[in-house]
């Protein structure tokens, strides 16, 4: 009896053993791997090891997203810069500005702004400029909401991601080459105009209101290939 039941207690302990040595990982809301037992040892996979490839080989803080051209890693910084300075910025970071697939990925985006730029609403600048046959039109029938503009980013592609808000892109000032993101806790009525979360708005370049403006450019989103496969 009692060799019974020490055989059944080693077999128990190495049953527990296997299972403890296994790994797995996972992406969580932002995008980032949160593995077991992942390549640096220490079980968060922020990047590294499984963890970095269950997020799509994005680096840490990059959130993966799935586009039909590849693995597309995005993230959002902020910052009170226009448009040329937001591009240089990405680019030190290996990036461009980036545009977005759909209203999904608007959504997400606005989303992971809020908490970056530490306000209830902002403007945050997209990889997007007007087309060359419509930089002095106003919005018309050729120039339309799926036409006037074009994609920077190398990645994004069709027109499902061109979520303008309300009447836009307008084109008010005939000098309108830039777009931003609507990124907000809800909607933000500014001069009797409402300006919904995740709605695109066309600006120019240089656009930046007064700080206290719900829609001041307080950050921009990056985007890039992966690093790690």
């Amino acid at each position: 009896m009692t060799k019974f039941i020490l055989l059944a207690l080693v077999g128990l302990a190495a049953a527990i053993d296997f299972d403890s040595s296994s790994s797995e990982s996972c992406e969580d809301g932002n995008g980032h791997g949160h593995g077991h037992g992942n390549g640096n040892g220490n079980g968060n996979g922020n990047g590294n090891g499984n963890g970095g490839r269950a997020n799509g080989g994005c680096e840490t803080g990059w959130r993966h997203f799935r586009r039909p051209s590849g693995s597309w890693c995005v993230r959002v910084f902020g910052g009170r810069l226009n448009q040329g300075a937001a591009q240089s910025q990405c680019q030190s970071f290996g990036a461009t500005l980036s545009g977005l697939r759909n209203l999904e990925e608007a959504r997400t985006i606005s989303n992971l702004a809020l908490s970056v730029i530490g306000r209830s609403s902002g403007g945050i600048w997209l990889g997007a400029r007007r087309t060359t046959a419509c930089a002095k039109q106003h919005k018309t029938t050729s120039c339309s909401t799926t036409s006037s503009f074009r994609w920077t980013d190398s990645s994004a592609s069709g027109t499902a991601g061109f979520v303008w808000n309300n009447v836009q892109p307008d084109n008010s000032d005939l000098n309108s080459q830039c777009a931003v993101l609507h990124a907000g806790s809800s909607a933000a009525t500014v001069s009797n105009a409402v300006w919904q979360p995740a709605m695109m708005d066309d600006v120019t370049c240089s656009f930046d209101p007064a700080g206290r403006d719900p829609r001041s450019i307080y950050g921009y989103v990056c985007g890039k290939k992966p690093s790690r496969r």
